[in-house]
C-alpha cells in the first residue's frame, strides 16, 4: 500500500497561524503536546485527532469551526458570552464517545455525548446539513482511505436516514458502529462497502432478513481531515 495522500494543507497551514512566531517545540510544550506530533498534523502527515483539537480549544480558545473551514473567527468568544447570549447562527454539536469504525466495527459502548463542539450554522447549510442533527463521531481504521483516514473527525445528519447509494453513512449493525458507504444491487440487497479495495475489506450485505439488525445513524456529511463535504 502506499503512503496516504496528503491531508489539505488549509488546515495545517492553519494551525502554523496559532503559534504567532512561536517556535513549533515552544508551542507544542505549551499544549502538553510532543514537537513531532505536532509537525505531522502541520505538514498533513497525520490528522489530529479529539485530544489534542480539545486541547487547543480549552487551553488556546481555538475555534474549532475555522480550524476545519477557515471560516470565522480565529478563537472563540468566551463561552460563558455565548450562552449567555442568543446567536442564532452558532449551534453545538454533540460529540459521541462511541468512534465509528471505518473497519470491521467498533462496539457502542455509551450512546451518551460526552461534549459540544460549536459550528456556524452557514457551515453546516453549505454542506447540505440540517444543523439542528448534526453530530460528531471519530472515525477509526482505514477501510475507507482515502476518502476518510484513520482518526478524521466526522459531522453526520442523523435526519438523512433514507439510503441513496453511493452515499456515505454512520451505521449500526447490531453493537457495532460502523462507517461505509452504500450501494444497492438490482435485487434489492443493502452492500455496505469500504473505500479501500486495495486493503481487502469484504462488503456487509444486509438482506430482507437481516433489515431488523440495521439503523442508520446518518449520512456523514464532513470529515474534519479537509474542508470540504464528503462525496
Amino acid at each position: 500500500m502506499g503512503r496516504p495522500a496528503k491531508i489539505s494543507g488549509g488546515l495545517g497551514e492553519r494551525l502554523q497561524l496559532l503559534r504567532e512566531g512561536m517556535e513549533r517545540k515552544a508551542f507544542a510544550e505549551s499544549i502538553g503536546v510532543v514537537d513531532g506530533t505536532l509537525g505531522n498534523y502541520e505538514r498533513g502527515d497525520r490528522s489530529p485527532d479529539w485530544n489534542f483539537l480539545e486541547t487547543l480549544r480549552q487551553k488556546k480558545g481555538v475555534n474549532l469551526n475555522w480550524l476545519f473551514s477557515g471560516e470565522g473567527k480565529m478563537y472563540s468568544s468566551d463561552e460563558r458570552r455565548i450562552a449567555a447570549s442568543p446567536n442564532d447562527n452558532i449551534v453545538r454539536l454533540p460529540r459521541f464517545d462511541a468512534r465509528a469504525s471505518a473497519g470491521r466495527g467498533l462496539v457502542a459502548i455509551d450512546q451518551m455525548p460526552i461534549g459540544e463542539v460549536a459550528f456556524a450554522r452557514d457551515f453546516l447549510r453549505n454542506l447540505g446539513a440540517n444543523a439542528d442533527y448534526c453530530y460528531i463521531l471519530e472515525a477509526r481504521g482505514d477501510s475507507m482511505w482515502p476518502t476518510i483516514p484513520d482518526g478524521a473527525l466526522l459531522i453526520a445528519d442523523s435526519s438523512k436516514t433514507e439510503v441513496d447509494d453511493g452515499r456515505i453513512y454512520h451505521f449500526n449493525v447490531m453493537d457495532r458502529v460502523l462507517v461505509k458507504r452504500a450501494r444497492w444491487s438490482i435485487d434489492g440487497r443493502l452492500h455496505l462497502t469500504s473505500d479501500n479495495a486495495a486493503a481487502g475489506y469484504p462488503s456487509e450485505e444486509i438482506t430482507a432478513d437481516r433489515i431488523d439488525e440495521l439503523r442508520v445513524g446518518g449520512r456523514i456529511m464532513f470529515t474534519g481531515h479537509a474542508p470540504m463535504p464528503v462525496r
